[in-house]
């Protein structure tokens, strides 16, 4: 039964973590939308770090048409 009741707050406490982060979001919208002088909010995923569209390692992977690459021409 204590196994359970562990079981049970963690899973309420996640849950609790989880809703704590999406008012966070809901209120940085909010204050970006009341203060445009500072520029829109920035969401997750959105910058270098997220999932390599920013920072292509090879032309094959890159996914941002923004981003020139030189190309290198291997020695003979």
């Amino acid at each position: 039964m204590e196994i359970l009741i562990r079981y049970f707050i963690a899973m309420f406490f996640m849950l609790g973590v989880l809703f704590l982060w999406i008012l966070v979001q809901k209120y940085s919208r909010k204050f970006a939308s009341a203060h445009p002088e500072f520029g829109p909010a920035r969401e997750e995923g959105g910058g270098c770090g997220g999932g390599g569209k920013c920072n292509c390692g090879s032309i094959k992977n890159c996914t941002n048409p923004k981003i020139k690459h030189k190309v290198r021409k291997k020695k003979a």
